[in-house]
């Protein structure tokens, strides 16, 4: 791209021309945000991206003909019609077409400026955008007014138009601004601030020395403190797909993607192969379901369709991204992002070409999957990790597992934080409790003791706290492992020991095998383990066989179908339903109880008296839909619990399970397949046949492989 090279060249040598301090120089013209070769946009237009632009200049001549930019009176929207328009302008004026009316229709709708400047709701971030772009369109006068308008925006949150983290910290969404980059839910707006001063800088606006600041202020702390805290969290962001989706995996890569077009300094590059935004694309790639491609339910992810990151995927410039930018055109209906930041000498490279077990170590997430580009393919998630902001949810040693639907999720509905205690705790996770009667929680007032982890979603830092980790990771052809130790995660007046093994196998018969070790301090704080199922779990007598023959009766584990829909998208992938059975090996005598149906979806923990109803709220029905739960109880009356578990994962039409059996003290036998062993004390780890599993985290293979 001789263009492109052309035009860095130019903003390292005319440093008299820039407005900068010593170590960045700003691009002297426009535009100066995501475009760095108006030439090589026209060009890209004409060739492989015609399609792509073909789409924003229908909108942007729709725009014109309305004479009106849609949404800029509905503050939770996108403009779109903001960055067609100016895309347009810069293209046909390229082109030496007619081009000024793509800016007047935007000029038009500025009026005098206060749309822009409205404290009470302004598309801030979208209207620097448009500023830069239709620039050479305005006049000196109009450059100068909605200049001004802009400005004003450096110092809202802050009183100062620097980077303060008044009100949160690199990890947390709302340092950085919203997806519709607007006032709600946003509090330092370091995007939109971005924005504002790369556009605005040398104009003659009376915010040219806050501009100045906030720049100087971006270029000292960023790379000194932003970098290194993305490099710590990782790829996966640290309140997940869900808050994530609302802002940071696309307005993050925004302002990294500006600031590397206005200054020619890539921050992406300045990440580890494992740095926030760098890994996300892999992590994008991991938590969709295979069944219907949408995100997984961890954390407080919300289902949705990976669109937020297509959105920002143009920019990050490899093969990963380049495919999520490809898919996106079937998720977004926005297309300017790839236009002006496409790139197509990058090949796409699709997640087939990663391996099928992953950890991300930083948040201690780990995925697994029999295949790529399989909808019935099998798929699975464990995770243990700290806490890097508030609205990460108390789910430390959670599960799911899915194959042709949900066969392991969370407990349904979408309850919210803010109104839903019951929502908010962990007794809507995989986990084992501990129940300790006299035990209070956070926001007790609202929260009953469900036995589980501490509840410090919501709670301020010093971030990361930890509540637990990932001590051992292996993947290989035949299996994954992951080992978790989440002792920290509960209060440590009840519980020495609280750790989990989680072994997936492979081949044509599938397995899953979950090992907890779990101590308490006293023999009276009973220990259960809970699961959740979309579909309700019978004893195989129950279920198996029709009212004219019924299947004799050969051991007595639980079963239960997958649900395709349960993740809300009624147009799987996936064909048919698989099945599932539960074999407990341990604890000895193990009391299993089968809750749920309609006025049973979130009861409460079975010893807490005050809390033996059914939890009901207003999203409690909505996805995922998973109303049914299973309890294993130990009976015994030692203060130490084992719970062994082996999934087995079958079509819907098998009937038979395999022959497990257990191994004392704390192993399986499974179909003469397999032959697991886990150590009932320390260390943690065991062996499958004669190999032994590891003890150790080692991921830099992984890196140099992907």
């Amino acid at each position: 791209m001789t263009h492109r090279i052309y035009t860095t060249l130019i903003i390292v040598l005319l440093n008299t021309l820039s407005f900068a301090r010593d170590n960045y120089q700003i691009k002297p013209t426009h535009p100066r945000l995501f475009i760095e070769d108006v030439h090589e946009l026209a060009d890209r237009c004409d060739g492989p991206l015609a399609g792509d632009y073909r789409v924003v200049k229908q909108r942007a001549d729709n725009a014109v003909k309305a004479g009106r930019i849609r949404y800029l009176s509905n503050p939770w929207s996108i403009p779109e019609d903001l960055m067609n328009c100016g895309i347009a302008y810069l293209v046909e004026r390229e082109k030496g077409n007619d081009a000024q009316q793509y800016a007047d229709v935007i000029v038009k709708q500025w009026g005098d400026g206060s749309i822009i400047s409205n404290p009470k709701g302004s598309h801030f971030g979208y209207h620097a955008i448009a500023y830069d772009w239709i620039f050479n369109a305005l006049t000196k006068q109009q450059r100068i007014q909605f200049g001004n308008a802009l400005g004003t925006w450096l110092r809202y949150f802050t009183n100062e138009p620097r980077i303060l983290l008044k009100w949160g910290h690199w990890e947390y969404n709302q340092t950085w601004g919203p997806i519709h980059l607007n006032v709600m839910n946003c509090r330092d707006a370091l995007t939109q601030k971005l924005l504002i001063a790369l556009a605005i800088k040398g104009e003659g606006t009376k915010y040219e020395a806050d501009a100045g600041t906030f720049l100087d202020s971006w270029d000292k702390r960023v790379p000194a403190e932003c970098v290194p805290a993305f490099n710590k969290m990782g790829g996966v962001w640290s309140e997940s797909y869900g808050h994530g989706s609302y802002g940071p995996v696309t307005v993050i890569p925004y302002a990294f993607a500006t600031w590397r077009s206005a200054t020619g300094i890539d921050l992406f590059k300045q990440l580890k192969p494992w740095g926030f935004p760098v890994e996300s694309p892999r992590w994008i790639a991991y938590t969709m379901m295979p069944h219907n491609n949408r995100t997984a339910w961890i954390d407080d992810g919300n289902g949705s369709k990976p669109a937020a990151f297509a959105r920002a995927a143009p920019m990050l410039r490899d093969g990963l991204s380049q495919w999520f930018s490809d898919r996106g055109r079937d998720w977004l209906r926005e297309r300017w992002q790839r236009v002006a930041c496409y790139d197509p000498s990058i090949k796409p490279t699709g997640p087939d070409t990663l391996p099928l077990g992953y950890l991300f170590p930083s948040a201690g997430h780990v995925y697994m999957r029999s295949a790529w580009n399989d909808p019935n393919a099998t798929w699975a998630f464990f995770g243990c990790g700290p806490q890097f902001a508030g609205h990460s949810r108390d789910d430390e040693g959670h599960f799911l597992i899915c194959k042709r639907g949900a066969l392991v999720s969370r407990q349904g509905g979408q309850g919210h934080n803010d109104d839903d205690y019951y929502a908010g705790g962990s007794l809507i996770y995989n986990i084992v409790t501990i129940f300790d009667p006299n035990e209070k929680f956070r926001r007790s007032r609202n929260n009953e003791n469900d036995g589980g982890l501490l509840r410090h979603v919501y709670e301020g830092g010093p971030f990361p706290r930890e509540r637990g980790h990932i001590v051992a990771f292996e993947h290989n052809a035949d299996y994954t492992y992951a080992a978790a130790d989440i002792t920290k995660g509960y209060n440590e007046k009840k519980a020495r020991e609280v750790t989990r093994q989680f072994l997936y196998l492979r081949g044509k018969r599938e397995f899953f095998v979950v090992f907890d070790r779990v101590e308490a301090t006293k023999a009276d704080f009973a220990r259960h383990f809970f699961l959740h199922v979309p579909t309700e779990p019978k004893r195989r007598e129950d279920c198996l066989g029709t009212p004219k023959r019924r299947i004799q009766r050969l051991g007595n584990p639980l079963t239960w179908l997958s649900f395709p829909e349960a993740d809300g998208d009624k147009n799987v992938l996936s064909h048919g339903v698989s099945r599932m059975f539960l074999h407990t090996l341990l604890p000895e005598k193990a009391q299993i109880v089968i809750r749920g149906d309609p006025g049973k979806e979130a009861w409460g923990h079975p010893l807490e008296k005050t809390a033996q109803y059914n939890h009901t709220a207003k999203n409690r029905l909505k996805p995922p839909v998973c109303p049914w739960r299973i309890e294993v109880a130990d009976p015994g009356n030692s203060s130490r619990s084992l719970f062994l578990h082996v999934f087995e994962i079958t079509d819907d039409h098998v009937h038979q399970p395999a022959d497990v059996k257990f191994i004392a003290p704390a192993g399986v036998d499974i179909a003469g397949l397999w032959q697991v062993r886990f150590n009932p004390t320390d260390p943690l780890g065991g062996k499958v046949g004669d190999k032994p599993l590891t003890t150790t985290v080692k991921t830099e293979k992984q890196y140099n492989k992907s």
